[in-house]
């Protein structure tokens, strides 16, 4: 267990050494915090690379679209810069930011899938995954039909830590009622991706990969003294953001056992 834990552990630090070392873009650095890491999971368990894409490729196109469409209209975050030049979905929306939030989503099933749970669960096609793209494609039905007819709607104010609470804590409260038993099992995984995520949000920072300019869209900041980033980036991101993601990923392949 060890031994096949330890190169997720070393990863990160050497990451973010050769995103500073080459100055990478967030397109580069994501690709070496996550895809890399998704890459050695992907090999030692080939068998559940369909379920965790279908997965993450079902969660993160509404979520991403949604999520950085009004979080860069209000200002949030910015990402000042792509390797797609001045283009953005619907004026906002960078490439970056689908294939951040996939390869984000893909990485907790994975790891999941290595070290919290024996066997894969196949049924990709199943009711649950339905109902599932439903919910996930309603609100994004929604969005697409504010944005086109009252586009000033989605312009929600302290939207970062709204769509935290909606999204993240209720799953979390729910799954610590109904399966209090389960969040032992979900200790390393928080463990380990508050390690992955902080050093990552150090390097882009310093390496001005993105930025939060509207200080007023959100509710406070951490200070590092050589970084701050905000509070929502911490507790919704940082600290809670895989063990939600493995909540809602077990609980799709009822898991939670």
């Amino acid at each position: 267990m060890v031994k096949n834990f330890l190169p997720l552990i070393i990863w990160p630090v050497v990451a973010s050494l050769i995103s500073f070392w080459i100055r990478a873009d967030v397109m580069i650095s994501m690709l070496l915090f996550f895809g890399v890491p998704a890459i050695y999971l992907s090999l030692r368990k080939p068998s559940c690379v369909k379920m965790a894409a279908s997965f993450s490729i079902i969660a993160s196109i509404p979520l991403a679209i949604i999520i950085d469409y009004i979080m860069e209209l209000t200002g949030g975050w910015f990402l000042p810069y792509s390797v797609f030049g001045d283009f953005r979905l619907f004026g906002y929306v960078t490439i970056e930011q689908l294939i951040w939030l996939f390869l984000y989503f893909y990485l907790v099933a994975m790891f999941y899938e290595n070290y919290l749970d024996e066997h894969c669960a196949h049924r990709l096609y199943g009711p649950a995954v339905k109902y599932f793209a439903g919910i996930l494609f309603a609100p994004f039905g929604l969005f697409l039909a504010v944005l086109f007819i009252n586009p000033e709607l989605l312009n929600i104010h302290y939207f970062y830590l709204k769509i935290g609470l909606v999204l993240v804590l209720p799953m979390i409260i729910l799954t610590l009622f109904k399966f209090p038993g389960f969040y032992a099992k979900f200790f390393w995984a928080g463990i380990y991706f508050f390690f992955l995520s902080l050093i990552y949000e150090i390097t882009a920072l310093l390496l001005g990969q993105w930025t939060f300019p509207a200080k007023h869209q959100l509710i406070g900041y951490i200070n590092l003294g050589i970084v701050e980033f905000p509070l929502e980036e911490f507790v919704f991101w940082i600290t809670l953001g895989a063990v939600g993601v493995a909540f809602y990923y077990a609980l799709l392949h009822k898991k939670l056992k």
